[in-house]
């Protein structure tokens, strides 16, 4: 498919949510050197200072007003920072991070996720909306049980 067919926007496409990409081309442009490694390591830098490292899909819920009310507030407001099912826990550098440690399944990040989601809901009225795709379960509803599945 054709990039231009995409409809890539910031957190999008045009892309269903069963549909994977496989295979990318991508066509580089010639940059200044120095100004491209001082962007990367100030990027660098602020993802160690304010988000966490090892193994998680990066963010997972979208925040619920860009630029006003995002959903690290919310779940920190409920203190579910540490929250733990079986491997996973809710990160305690930033709470819209859920971390896999040695052991965690796919099924304790999925239960982590459904009770951040239903604790927000009950305590706020707001539901979040998950950033990240769960593969394998028997559903894509965050809300409902699965079977095995992995978070990307």
């Amino acid at each position: 498919m054709p990039a231009g067919e995409l409809g890539l926007h910031f957190r999008g496409s045009r892309l269903s949510d069963h549909q994977v990409v496989l295979d990318a081309r991508l066509q580089l442009a010639y940059g200044d050197a120095e100004e491209a490694e001082a962007t990367l390591t100030e990027i660098v830098r602020w993802r160690r200072e304010h988000q966490p490292g090892g193994q998680n899909a990066g963010s997972v819920f979208v925040n619920p007003i860009p630029g006003e009310l995002p959903a690290a507030r919310l779940i920190d407001q409920l203190g579910l920072r540490g929250f733990r099912v079986g491997g996973a826990v809710v990160s305690d550098k930033h709470a819209n991070f859920i971390q896999a440690g040695d052991g965690a399944t796919a099924a304790d990040v999925r239960a982590v996720i459904e009770h951040v989601r239903a604790a927000v809901l009950d305590h706020t009225g707001i539901e979040l909306r998950s950033e990240i795709r769960l593969v394998g379960f028997a559903d894509d509803d965050l809300g409902a049980s699965g079977g095995e599945g992995v978070a990307m």
